[in-house]
């Protein structure tokens, strides 16, 4: 099937996932690097104008993909206008078992889909770190003026272990409105025209994440979690997951930065559980640090010196003494 597709430079070498409008190809460049290949065909649309639509999103989130490390590197968009196809080159995904490190074709992707299908849930705590390395990505996209529109489990994936929004198909310009776009029960009612339908997405793949359960039994929760205190972190998260999902605007957060703030401060000290946003926190932890080593070395550095130089001995003297030598200055005189 490979041979259906020219793409320069590079040997499609296995499918690794198919979609509605095209297909996923593990690839190798004439350099012998590793890459993603997306190939978006026409002839799978209806119409031509959504076709052209994806194209023009992709061309435009090619030029900031770079720009923030939760989104995934596009390094180039192509397009075979005879043949009806356009595709683009991305880094590629970890392998599920050997991450970077795989030299042949045997390669399956780690997404965040595939880790809950190995192991069911995951803690509250990691829940809280990719959401909030997630949430501060959308911050960035939606600042460029661009929605995500498809934010799903299997749709993100991690690169070195990190994770990354992927799969930027249906990425459009904020203001696009449309109920028909994107992943039934990661829609809200309004549809994934602005920002909040990536939060309210981002607020079930959580939900989704931490609880196990498919999202639309949201908002249910485990009966084994239902008891848990108010301290704990999937208390807090489950407050949050609430909110990025709430039908009422006025209830749910002000844009993605908030979103990831609120994240943050599940990871958050309790030193630093202040008004601070997770950057400043973290910088604070930094300080902190650098404070703590300081005093440290300074303690190191008095000890050595002083087991160097010893203080001089203080000599003691007995009254016998002190008679002897009162007896001794009275016969000078």
């Amino acid at each position: 099937m490979s041979k259906a597709f020219h793409i320069p430079d590079y040997e499609l070498v296995i499918e690794v996932a198919r979609g509605s409008y095209g297909q996923v190809w593990l690839a190798r460049s004439v350099s012998g690097a590793w890459r993603a290949i997306k190939i978006v065909q026409k002839s799978l649309f209806e119409d031509v104008r959504p076709y052209q639509r994806e194209f023009n999103g992709i061309r435009q989130y090619e030029s900031v993909s770079r720009g923030h490390p939760g989104l995934i590197d596009v390094l180039h968009v192509g397009c075979n206008e005879v043949e009806g196809y356009f595709y683009y080159v991305m880094e590629l995904a970890d392998d599920q078992v050997v991450g970077q490190s795989f030299a042949s074709a045997d390669y399956s992707p780690r997404t965040l889909q595939s880790d809950l299908n190995t192991r069911g849930s995951l803690p509250a705590d990691e829940c809280a770190y990719i959401g909030a390395q997630l949430a501060d990505a959308l911050h960035y996209l939606h600042g460029k003026g661009l929605v995500h529109r498809d934010i799903k489990p299997s749709n993100i994936v991690f690169v070195n272990g990190s994770p990354k929004l992927a799969d930027m198909g249906l990425i459009a310009g904020a203001g696009f409105t449309s109920s028909t776009v994107g992943t039934l029960g990661f829609l809200p009612d309004e549809g994934s025209g602005d920002w909040r339908g990536d939060l309210y997405a981002m607020g079930k793949v959580l939900y989704e994440s931490s609880t196990g359960m498919d999202r639309n039994a949201f908002p249910d929760l485990p009966s084994h979690m239902r008891g848990a205190s108010a301290g704990d972190s999937f208390v807090k998260l489950n407050q949050i997951f609430l909110r990025a999902c709430s039908p009422d605007e006025q209830d749910g957060y002000s844009g993605a930065a908030h979103f990831a703030t609120e994240l943050e401060q599940i990871n958050a000290p309790s030193i630093f559980s202040g008004p601070f946003s997770w950057r400043e926190k973290r910088l604070l932890a930094m300080v902190a640090t650098l404070v703590f080593l300081l005093l440290a070395s300074d303690a190191v550095l008095i000890y050595l010196g002083m087991k160097k130089n010893p203080p001089d001995p203080v000599l003691q003297t007995s009254e016998e003494d002190n008679f002897i030598k009162a007896k001794y200055e009275t016969k000078k005189e």
